[in-house]
Parts: C-alpha cells; structure tokens; sequence
C-alpha cells in the first residue's frame, strides 16, 4: 500500500491519507475485501503519529470505504454508490385511502391557501406585494440578536440545548410577565405558557375547547390562518359580522342567548384583517356578556406592541377579574416571523390543561431560542427595536392612507387603523377574484383577497393591503397601481366581474 504524503503541503496529513487510499480504492489497486496495514504499522512506515493514522482511517470507515471488526484488520468493503434521484417514483400506498376525513380536508386547504402569495402563473417581476404580513427584513434588529446568541453560546454552552420546563423558560416567562403589566394585565410566570409562534397557542387552545361539540363564535371577516385549524378539528363556527366598531356586540348577545358556544375569538387591537381597534366601551361590554353566558374570551393581542398612532385601549384581558379572557401574544410582529416565540396567559388550571397538550406533542419550545430572547429583552434592545418599528410604520401608514386618498376612486371605501399593518378595502360591487388579481397584476400590484377570510370562501367585494413589508416609496407606488387599476374597472375598461 503506497501512499504519497507530502510534509510541505498544507492539506493535513490525516486528509492527505484519505484522499490517497481512496484514490487507490478507486483505481482498482486497492480490491474489496483486502485487508490494510495496522495503524500502528502504517504510522511506522510513514514516519506519523498514529493518531493521524486512526483518524484517517475512523474517516475512511464513516465514508463506507473500510469495515472493521474488533482484534482484525481494516479491511476494503464495497461503497455504496449515491442512488439518482428519480421523480416518477410512486409508492404502492394510497395515501388517499389511507388519511383520515380531516388531513384530506385540511390538504386541500393548504393545496389552495396562499392568501398573501400568487400562483406562479399570475406573477410579474415587476409587480409590487402588498399583500404580504412577513415584515420587512431591512427592519431586522439582525446585529443585536447576533449579540446575544454570542453571548447565550458563550455563557450556557451545551445546557441551551437540552429540554426546557414544559411551559417555557422561566426567566422569558418572567420577562414576558413584566411586560404585560405595562398593558395593565397582572400575571405571574406561572400563568404563562411560552408557544411556537401566536398560531401554536391558537391550535392548543381548539384543541382543548374546540372538540365539546359547541361553535365557536368568530369575527366576519377574521384571521386567514385559524379557519383551516377550526376545520381540521371540526369545529363548526358562528359568524359575527364586523362593523364599524368592531365585532357587532348586538348579533353576539343574540347568539349566545340562543346556543352553546365554546368561545369567542377576537382580535381587539387592529384587527386582522380590517384594521379595526375596538374603543373601551366595546371591550367591557364584550367582556360582560361573555361573563354573563360563562364563555371564555380568546383574545389575540398578536400586534399589542404596534400601537403608533396616539393611545390604544388596554386589553381585554387587563379588565379580566373573573379570569375568562385566554390572551395570546407573540414577539413575531415586531421583531421576525421565524423567531417563532408566542405565548398564552389564563388562569392557572387553564394553563396547566393547555401545558399538557403541548408537551405531548412537541416536548417543548427551542430552550436556546428562548434564552436568547431573554437576553433580549433584558438588554432593552426590544424596547429600542419597538421605537425604531414605530417610526417607520407610522410614515408608512400615512403615505398609504394619503396616497389612497388622492388615488382610489371615490366609490372604494377603506378602514383607517389606528396600528399594526392592515387596511381592509371595500369595492362598491362583488368581483371574481381571480379575474380581479389577474387585472391588477396587469398593472403591477398584488393584493390579498378578502375571501380568504370569511369560512364559506365566497365571493368577496373586499380586498387586504399590508404595509409590512415594503418601504414608503414602494407602498406610494404600488397604492398608485393599485388606484390606476381600480378606475380602470370603475370604467368598465376591464371585464372583471
């Protein structure tokens, strides 16, 4: 077995034996089954240490070119070839058949669900998003979160990446806590579960309440992302309609007179996708009927800290005293969507029940992930990544208004949010909504279609706006396509309808 090393070269040694017995093993000099020189001895012939040796060889062995067994020789074994990826291959399993009524509904959801993206077939280059609620990556505080992950890996090491307690680090959770009595809601760690993201503690909660056999009371339209989670548990839904104010606390009293409802969901604070905030007098009338038909509350405080536009009302939750309200946060909307760090707070035994969902079906949330945002928050730089958000999505939120107001036609009705990231706009008729994406892409614009957020999917005579993700100069641009688009079908130019 000769093997060519040379001692100038700055490839290691170790990689240099690799490297020549598998060129041997290749060319044919070396034949399957041959047995090779000892460590020991191969370290004598070349005048190495035999570290270098075994390391070579435990290389060789991971890669499939040597076996061994324990009291002999290495020996050369066939390596199995790479097998070519093939993609007309199809299993003998229907998996059709073999799925359950609700993974076949909720896959044909998700096959059919891009509410802030188009087909591949619709899209331009060109065309300005203003549909998406991803936030804008040139807005990520990317530098301070390297900080501390620098700072988490040097100080916990290896511990950052075991298991975490079932309901999340403890020390976020305090964080998390301090931070909610600056809304006015007085917990404590105990009462908190730290979630995958606002959605995952949405899932848990329709887990543990949604399957009683009662509907759950809804907002008309509501957030895209719970209704398929509704369906796929079978849950069936009560519609409340929105008006001006909010959820319509008339029609709601009349439902829950009538039947049993699980609970209601509400999103108090710029509502997705309308943009509403409800005033305090809603908020305490909303929480006195449900008190008065013992039905918990779901409140999704999912853009609390986005409050750039003068005061906000507290949450619901703030004037919980009977502990009905479940509040559901996240850190997403303000910082990135992939952090993926939401959380829950209720009464105790409503976290505990909540809790053991969880931990049997994730084990946990990422411990490192979470000590990280820790020492976020406890750096101040979330405090200071807030005041940056808030000043640049207040310019955006006027130039979008503004720009709408000397743009779109007088027959288009829109919302004026006090916050957050949405406008809902009103057409003056119902419209095919593929045709009307088609039109607008045309003109270099992409919007999210209001019927992705009613359950029955219907025609829809509304339309979403998001500002989150493109700068002043983008959202000016693409409100101005938007309006040449919309006077074109005001014009009957287009035939849309």
């Amino acid at each position: 077995m000769f093997l060519n090393i040379d001692r100038k070269d700055s490839k290691p040694l170790y990689q240099q034996l690799i490297d020549e017995t598998i060129k041997l093993i290749d060319q044919g000099a070396l034949e399957v089954g041959e047995s090779i020189p000892s460590t020991r001895s191969l370290a004598n012939k070349l005048g190495v240490n035999r570290s270098t040796v075994i390391r070579a060889y435990e290389e060789l062995q991971a890669l499939g070119y040597l076996s061994s067994k324990q009291g002999s020789y290495h020996r050369v074994q066939r390596r199995k070839k790479e097998v070519e990826y093939t993609a007309d291959r199809s299993s003998v399993i229907s998996w059709e058949k073999a799925c359950s009524a609700d993974t076949k509904a909720i896959h044909q959801i998700f096959l059919r669900y891009s509410p802030e993206r188009l087909k591949n077939d619709l899209s331009r280059e060109d065309a300005i998003n203003i549909s998406e609620l991803d936030l804008d990556p040139r807005l990520y505080p990317m530098t301070e979160f390297r900080r501390c992950i620098n700072q988490v890996l040097h100080d916990s090491g290896a511990s950052s990446l075991q298991y975490g307690d079932h309901k999340g680090h403890i020390p976020l959770r305090r964080q998390i806590a301090k931070r909610l009595r600056l809304h006015g809601i007085s917990v404590s760690e105990k009462e908190i579960l730290i979630t995958s993201g606002a959605q995952q503690a949405m899932d848990l909660v329709i887990r543990m309440m949604g399957r009683n056999g009662k509907r759950v009371a809804i907002e008309s339209p509501t957030y895209a992302a719970i209704l398929p989670l509704l369906k796929f548990n079978r849950v069936k839904t009560r519609e409340i309609p929105m008006n001006a104010e909010g959820m319509d606390l008339d029609f709601l009293e009349k439902v829950l007179a009538e039947e049993p409802v699980s609970f209601v969901y509400t999103i108090p604070n710029f509502q997705n996708p309308t943009g509403i905030t409800t005033s305090h007098r809603h908020r305490e009338r909303l929480l006195n009927i449900c008190l008065k038909h013992r039905v918990p509350i779901v409140e999704d405080g999912f853009e609390e800290d986005m409050k750039y536009f003068g005061k906000v009302p507290l949450p619901i939750k703030s004037i919980d005293e009977k502990n009905i309200v479940i509040y559901l946060g996240t850190f997403s909307k303000a910082l990135f969507p992939g952090l993926r760090i939401g959380w829950v707070t209720a009464d105790l035994e409503c976290i505990s029940r909540l809790t053991a969902i969880k931990r049997f079906s994730d084990l946990g949330s990422s411990k490192l992930v979470q000590i990280v945002m820790t020492e976020f928050l406890k750096r101040g730089y979330y405090d200071r990544q807030l005041k940056r958000m808030h000043r640049a999505f207040r310019k955006r939120m006027q130039m979008a208004l503004q720009t709408m107001d000397v743009c779109f036609p007088p027959t288009i009705q829109w919302t004026r949010p006090a916050g957050g990231y949405t406008i809902w706009v009103k057409l003056l008729r119902q419209w095919d909504e593929e045709r009307l994406q088609t039109h607008l892409v045309k003109f270099g614009v992409i919007v999210s279609p209001g019927s992705y957020y009613f359950p029955d999917r219907k025609r829809s005579a509304y339309f979403r706006l998001s500002i989150a993700k493109q700068n002043e100069e983008e959202i000016k641009e693409g409100i101005s396509r938007l309006g040449k688009a919309l006077y074109a079908m005001d014009k009957g130019n287009s035939h849309v309808a």
